[in-house]
């Protein structure tokens, strides 16, 4: 599997520290320097701005379509500096980059035509003046923004299989069911201020809907989930029975974690989903 098509082109970045992705005809006017928000990329009026930092004077960028979600590893080794991903919706079927005065730099039709595509960025350093920038697009669903760990080489880490379907079901109180919500709803917090480095943050949300569609509101409750969703969750009721203050609390937590392994824990695989 390849690219549907590429194209390549080299820019300078001057004093601007920035470079435009156009999404529709009109180009709306470059927004004051210091309103744009922190991060590689930052929407404005539809476009997308991609920061290349203070120090940056010429990029080479290569624009890439592929008609579905493309590998994640590059054949050429890694020695990224940032793999970044989002989520741009085209109302033209073209991509165009444009420089800071509005000039076209490079512009790539698409065949598959306009709509919400996915968008990821590997960025890599040739010295503290030069940068290398691919982007490779494909057709997806609106989903947030995600920036890749790098491992020892500098390639982006795969994120976890979440296409698993089947599920158990657990028996369990009304009450037990809130306290692994309440745990995991509270984890979901505290690992995205902390960059969510485990990828764990979609499981909490999917399991806190889950347990909010599924559980009833007093008696016992049937909470179905998926292999993932119940590893991440056994998983955070264990940290969070270590790092909660209250002894009593700290207790609950482990009783619903019981609760839970006694029922399902050796259908479960081995392997960590924290802590990695």
């Amino acid at each position: 599997m390849g690219p549907l098509a590429r194209v390549e082109a080299a820019m300078q970045i001057i004093d601007d520290a920035w470079y435009r992705i156009s999404t529709s005809e009109v180009v709306p006017d470059a927004p004051d320097r210091t309103m744009r928000s922190f991060g590689t990329f930052d929407f404005f009026e539809g476009d997308v701005f991609v920061d290349t930092g203070t120090t940056t004077r010429d990029v080479e960028i290569a624009v890439e379509e592929w008609d579905a979600e493309p590998p994640l590893l590059i054949s050429d080794g890694g020695g990224f500096a940032e793999v970044v991903e989002i989520s741009v919706p085209f109302e033209v079927a073209r991509l165009r980059v444009l420089e800071a005065s509005g000039s076209q730099a490079l512009a790539l039709e698409f065949e598959g035509g306009e709509g919400c595509y996915r968008l990821r960025l590997y960025a890599r350093y040739l010295d503290p003046r030069r940068q290398r920038h691919l982007l490779r697009l494909w057709p997806a669903p609106a989903a947030r923004e995600w920036i890749y760990q790098l491992d020892d080489d500098a390639q982006p880490v795969e994120r976890p299989d979440r296409s698993g379907t089947e599920t158990f079901a657990v028996t369990m109180t009304a009450g037990q069911a809130t306290v692994v919500r309440r745990e995991v709803d509270q984890m979901a917090i505290m690992e995205t201020q902390t960059g969510d480095i485990d990828d764990i943050v979609e499981d909490c949300l999917q399991i806190s809907a889950a347990i909010e569609s599924r559980a009833a509101p007093a008696g016992e409750a049937a909470v179905a989930l998926t292999v993932r969703q119940w590893k991440v969750a056994l998983a955070v009721l264990d940290q969070r029975a270590l790092d909660v203050g209250d002894p009593d609390w700290a207790r609950e937590i482990r009783r619903v974690h019981d609760v839970i392994d006694a029922q399902i824990g050796e259908r479960l695989p081995p392997g960590r989903v924290l802590g990695l």
